[in-house]
């Protein structure tokens, strides 16, 4: 299965001094009521407090999901392409300025292992 989707708002955020990361790439605001989410979005998290690698959890549209392991994510300047141990693939476009996808690619550069991620030109 396939989650395909373009993000109209692609968020970074960080707790701890950093320990903690998360990249979001959602649908919708971050001002509307999250019970009311009918839009997909991904979230990527990483706690580097706790051994592990990063998580990830999603909305397909009708339902939550997530606790899936990222066996592979390649990133080009509009897309990211994640591939997760339970039988999905994600694909979500979107739009940044430079500054921000350099951000986007050292962010993830940060939390995912360097052989399950690929950067594309």
């Amino acid at each position: 299965m396939v989650l395909r989707f373009d993000a109209q708002f692609v968020s970074f955020s960080n707790a701890g001094g950093g320990d903690i990361l998360q990249i979001s790439f959602d649908t919708m605001p971050k001002s509307e009521e999250e019970d009311r989410r009918r839009t997909p979005y991904v979230l990527i998290s990483r706690n580097f407090e706790f051994p592990g690698s990063a998580t990830i959890e999603w909305h397909d549209g009708h339902d939550y999901d997530g606790g899936a392991e990222i066996t592979s994510l390649r990133l080009s300047r509009e897309c990211i392409s994640i591939r997760v141990d339970q039988g999905l693939d994600l694909e979500v476009t979107f739009r940044l300025p430079a500054s921000k996808f350099v951000r986007l690619t050292t962010l993830l550069s940060r939390m995912i292992d360097a052989d399950r991620i690929s950067l594309v030109d």
